[in-house]
């Protein structure tokens, strides 16, 4: 099932059409006409399994396997249904509401209890499960690793410098983000409870904003002049990391 970010995130009602093997209605999955043309097979007295004894140097040695001569139904058709050419199961369209809990993650799986096959071969018993394996569409900012949502958030260098507020998206809606002054680039800044629903959970993971300082593309002759006029103003103390790889640099 192909789900959007937004239906993973918070979850979703929809209606898939499969195929599927059902008992056979008018012979109600015995495989014969009317559901009463058949008679209890003589071998394996309606069990469907017989048992072999063997006698060997080693000692008798008994097996169990299906009966062959009514290939473990228990049952001898006289009589085969119409509907079914005596299989007792079709082959027929399907449609299943599917739930879908919010915080499913990609290539996870539901399994819907009894919405699969039913028993092939005239068997007794109850149907199979239906396993529907989730595909999540990428989302155009988030990236999302279990309940935590992350992304790159790029700012004019001058707010990383002077501080400020920016607006980010939400998995709904938006919100302000305050980044303070001389915050630095690749500050990564966790958002406790703004992740995706854990799933089954009254509980939510975070978000993670990674600032990234991004400098002008172009520099005009005016602003050139009074970065370098800015730039006299700082001394190497100013740049502690610049001044302990120099540092180590001269070392070597």
């Amino acid at each position: 099932m192909k789900l959007s970010f937004e239906e993973a995130v918070f979850g979703v009602e929809k209606t898939i059409t499969f195929n599927r093997v059902e008992s056979c209605e008018k012979c109600k999955g015995t495989g014969a006409k009317n559901g009463r043309e058949y008679t209890t097979c003589p071998d394996c007295r309606g069990a469907g399994r017989v048992r072999y004894q063997q006698n060997t140097m080693f000692g008798t040695t008994i097996r169990e396997s299906a009966c062959p001569k009514c290939s473990g139904t228990g049952k001898i058709i006289k009589e085969k249904c119409e509907e079914c050419a005596g299989k007792g199961y079709k082959k027929l369209s399907a449609q299943v509401k599917v739930k879908v809990p919010a915080g499913i993650d990609d290539g996870q799986t539901i399994r819907m209890r009894g919405e699969g096959n039913a028993p092939a071969g005239n068997a007794s018993g109850v149907s199979g499960d239906l396993n529907i394996k989730i595909s999540v569409a990428e989302h155009k900012i988030f990236k999302r690793v279990g309940t935590e949502l992350m992304f790159d958030l790029y700012v004019p260098f001058t707010t990383c410098l002077l501080g400020g507020k920016v607006e980010i998206p939400l998995t709904k809606g938006k919100m302000s983000l305050d980044i303070k002054e001389g915050t630095q680039s690749g500050t990564v800044m966790r958002l406790k409870g703004k992740g995706v629903k854990v799933l089954n959970k009254d509980s939510f993971g975070d978000m993670l904003v990674t600032i990234k300082s991004e400098p002008p593309k172009n520099l005009s002759k005016k602003a050139r002049e009074l970065l370098k006029e800015i730039e006299a103003t700082f001394d190497e103390n100013d740049y502690p990391r610049t001044k302990e790889f120099s540092n180590k640099m001269k070392s070597i």
